[in-house]
Order: C-alpha cells, then sequence, then structure tokens
C-alpha cells in the first residue's frame, strides 16, 4: 500500500433518488412466548404454610438476583435479540461473494444525523497505518459486529471517545439472522432508540451514513502488516474509497445497491469470503 487512502482523499456519499417507498406490516420481537402457569396441591398445617413461605422467597430470591444481573454491567451476555422501543426500524443486510468466514471480520458501521444532508464524513475503512482502532474511520458512533465466539453473536457497539478508540457493547439487534455453515449473508435488524444516543434524540433523526466493512484481521498500534479489506466503493480504484451511503428515515424505502448505481462491485477483493456482492437497508417508519 503505497499511502493511506484515508488521509489523502476527501470521502465521497451517495444519495439515492427517485427510490419509490414500500409499506411493511409491523414486525413483532422474535422468539417464543409463554405464560408460565403454577399448580399447587392443597396442603395443610403450619409445615405447609412454612413451605409455601420457603418457596416464594426461593423464587423471590431467583428473581432478584435476575434482575440485578440484567441491570449491571457484570453479565458477559446480552439476551439473543433486543427489544424494540421506536416504532422506526432499519434492517441491514450484506452479502458476500463467497461465504462467511468465522475466521473474518463483518461489520456495520454508521453515524446518524438530525440532518437530512449533513456535511461530516461518514465512516470509511482503515486500510493502512496509523491503524486506530483497526477498522472503521471518519465519524461513526455506533457498529454492529457479527462474532461467532460472542453470545449473541450480533453485538453493537458504541464509541465512547471522539478517536473512536473505546468501544463499548450496548445491546444487541432486535432481530438478526443466524450464520450457518455455508451462509454468505449477515443482516440484523435496530430499532431508531437503538441508534440514537439517547432516546429524546431518536425522533429528531433524519438521516444515516452507513458503511458495510469486511476484513481478514483488525490491526493494531504499530502492526506493520496489511490486511485483505472490502467496503463500499471499488477499493481498487483510490477515488474510491472512502465511499459511504446516506440513508434517508423519514419514509419507508428499501435502499440497496441498485439504487446507488451499483456502488459496490463484486470482485474488486481478492478474497470471496470478503468481497462484497450486494448490501441493503431497509426503513420502516410505521
Amino acid at each position: 500500500m503505497l499511502a493511506n487512502w484515508k488521509k489523502a482523499i476527501v470521502g465521497r456519499f451517495f444519495h439515492p433518488f427517485g427510490v419509490v417507498s414500500v409499506d411493511l406490516a409491523s414486525g413483532g420481537i422474535a422468539g417464543k412466548r409463554s405464560t408460565p402457569g403454577y399448580f399447587f396441591k392443597p396442603l395443610r398445617g403450619v409445615s405447609a404454610r412454612a413451605s409455601i413461605r420457603a418457596s416464594l422467597l426461593r423464587k423471590t430470591s431467583l428473581l432478584v438476583g435476575v434482575a440485578a444481573c440484567l441491570l449491571t454491567s457484570g453479565c458477559a451476555k446480552f439476551p439473543a435479540n433486543g427489544i424494540a422501543t421506536s416504532a422506526r426500524r432499519v434492517i441491514f443486510t450484506m452479502t458476500v461473494a463467497g461465504q462467511i468466514n468465522p475466521n473474518y471480520v463483518y461489520i456495520v458501521a454508521m453515524h446518524a444525523s438530525e440532518d437530512p444532508n449533513p456535511t461530516t464524513q461518514g465512516p470509511i475503512p482503515i486500510i493502512s497505518q496509523p491503524w486506530g482502532n483497526g477498522f472503521v474511520a471518519g465519524t461513526a458512533e455506533l457498529y454492529v459486529r457479527w462474532d461467532p465466539l460472542t453470545s449473541p453473536n450480533y453485538l453493537i457497539y458504541r464509541f465512547q471517545d471522539t478517536n473512536m478508540t473505546q468501544p463499548v457493547q450496548v445491546g444487541a439487534p432486535i432481530n438478526s439472522t443466524p450464520v450457518t455453515a455455508g451462509s454468505n449473508t449477515i443482516s440484523f435488524e435496530l430499532d431508531l432508540n437503538q441508534i440514537a444516543s439517547s432516546t429524546a434524540v431518536a425522533p429528531l433523526l433524519q438521516s444515516l451514513q452507513v458503511n458495510f466493512l469486511t476484513m481478514n484481521r483488525v490491526p493494531q498500534g504499530n502492526d506493520s502488516g496489511g490486511k485483505i479489506y472490502d467496503a463500499l466503493g471499488n477499493t481498487q480504484d483510490p477515488s474510491q474509497i472512502n465511499d459511504y451511503v446516506l440513508i434517508p428515515l423519514n419514509r419507508s424505502a428499501t435502499f440497496s445497491n441498485s439504487t446507488f448505481n451499483h456502488l459496490e462491485p463484486t470482485g474488486d477483493c481478492p478474497d470471496p469470503n470478503l468481497d462484497i456482492s450486494n448490501w441493503s437497508v431497509q426503513v420502516i417508519t410505521q
């Protein structure tokens, strides 16, 4: 790599025109739901009442323990799916030419704005030193990573600093598609409250800058090695390395690679398991 193109080139963004709106039915929360039932045999006497009190105390202690786990940061796992708290939702889908490789890194990075046409640079890939966080530069407060070593496999991370070097897990998508052997697609759904910095800001959001990032490794510090990667735009064309897309959030519609005049070509990455062949962002406002 002759130079770090992210320094040399001003990032471009793409805005869709003439997109047909698609009305979609509201989706429910994924997963099974059941109503617990408790059955008691009639008991008599002091010992029976003591038994009931002991049973209730055990159940109460269990519920308190579960609540404490959910409310503290000491619990390592998030629920398999988050809980929708906003009517506006966004579904992200990325497909590669080969297969999703569990040893590789697959990320969707985003920057939400109250401006329908923000002037800030959106998320762009880091491709050489200085590595920073090793995967995204530009402006990105939030990203979702698919990782087979985490539970659940899809997790949401939010940067805690402007240098984007201190990501913290903040939850899980409200819905996601499992990746099985041979799969070539990752897909997940966020509601706007998960994307926004706060629930107060969520109703004000007008647009979302998005980039899809794949890589074989995440270099750190003084790592002198390179990496194989793909992102939106033709990675073989220096003028397109810093491309990303701008998605309006004020109407229901599906935006895809074809919407943006096939911004992301197939074959621009030498590894088919990293080569992005298609992508879409579906906005649901109802």
